[in-house]
């Protein structure tokens, strides 16, 4: 049987990846959130992005982005969703969700993210992305 967060993980890779692609509208290029669309990878955290949301990745726990983030013109990215720790033995019925505020900066082929859990007010990061760079996957060693 598949943990419950590597399931999720995968499931949310696949549909980020497989959404079908939308003409980017004239704020996506102003704004430019047609610019952040993609995969960015890290050494500790790797993000995918497409119009419909996103998926994080973490050495130890994975999170979504909602549909609703965002770029501005100056290529500061903010974003909601949620975040799931990873490790150690899996709770029946898997590790809750904690309310996630992505915020960070797109500067050409590299972005910085951080990750602030709103309900326990912990911030992870700031993880340090290249675009298209390795997915990194929820396994913890």
């Amino acid at each position: 049987m598949i943990p419950f967060r590597f399931g999720l993980l995968a499931c949310l890779t696949t549909m980020v990846a497989c959404a079908s692609p939308t003409p980017p509208t004239a704020e996506d290029v102003r704004g430019g959130t047609q610019g952040a669309l993609g995969v960015w990878g890290g050494a500790e955290a790797s993000v995918s992005l497409s119009r419909a949301g996103g998926a994080v990745g973490y050495t130890c726990g994975a999170g979504t982005i909602d549909s609703a983030w965002t770029v501005s013109r100056q290529g500061q990215f903010s974003a909601t969703g949620g975040h799931f720790f990873g490790g150690g033995p899996i709770p029946g019925g898997g590790y809750p969700p904690h309310p996630a505020m992505y915020t960070g900066r797109i500067d050409g082929n590299t972005m910085i993210l951080t990750v602030k859990l709103t309900d326990l007010n912990q911030v992870l990061g700031p993880f340090r992305m290249v675009r298209g760079g390795a997915v990194v996957s929820d396994m913890c060693v």
